[in-house]
């Protein structure tokens, strides 16, 4: 008999705690359950934040790309304008050239205009004196006209400069200082200050120098 109640006993416990094991096991696939869902709106909520993210960057590229564009466009037109600006200065110093010679062709036009009117009056005239100022105001105006232009002589009372002057011939001299010019074979010109012929001259040296300046 007590082993029959010890049976009964134990069955009675059994069924006691298969209640609580069915409930327990529910309470944990309910947790499970829970937990996956609450992972899944994670993974729904973290795709939203990457679709955001997605969108503001194909929004920036739009932007840079437009912003590309507009540069693009920019950057032909300036090009556009600087080679016409080449083309333009190209031209215009083409014509100021050209107008620079005209100018000097009118000017030597007048020059030889008033050597013709010489010319004519010297078989005219037994006048030497009016034939010879005639011919110096025509040097005058010749002198003129290439001063205008940037031409000038090569002075030489300075005495020698090697940079300007080219001495054809040395003279030993106790009336005259060492390296003063003491005459003028050709006329020497510099252009804008630069030297395009030296002036030919003849310089004296002290007479115990033998050696011709060069």
């Amino acid at each position: 008999m007590e082993e029959k109640k010890e049976e009964v006993e134990v069955k009675i416990e059994e069924n006691q705690e298969k209640p609580q094991q069915e409930e327990q096991s529910q309470e944990i696939q309910q947790e499970e359950k829970e937990e996956k869902q609450l992972t899944l709106e994670e993974c729904i909520e973290q795709n939203k934040k990457l679709e955001e993210e997605l969108n503001q960057l194909k929004a920036k590229l739009q932007k840079t790309e437009e912003a590309a564009k507009r540069l693009s466009v920019m950057y032909q037109s300036l090009q556009k304008e600087f080679e016409d600006y080449k083309v333009r200065m190209r031209k215009e110093k083409e014509e100021a050239k050209e107008e620079g010679a005209l100018r000097v062709v009118k000017g030597f036009m007048e020059i030889v205009d008033n050597f013709e009117k010489a010319l004519e009056s010297a078989t005219k005239t037994t006048d030497i004196n009016a034939l010879m100022k005639g011919i110096q105001m025509i040097h005058y105006q010749l002198s003129r006209f290439l001063q205008e232009q940037g031409i000038e002589k090569i002075e030489t009372s300075q005495g020698f400069n090697p940079m300007e002057h080219e001495a054809i011939e040395t003279v030993t001299s106790e009336e005259h200082q060492p390296n003063e010019i003491i005459k003028v074979i050709q006329t020497g010109y510099k252009y804008r200050g630069k030297t395009i012929r030296p002036a030919k001259v003849i310089v004296a040296i002290p007479p115990e120098e033998r050696e011709e300046i060069t």
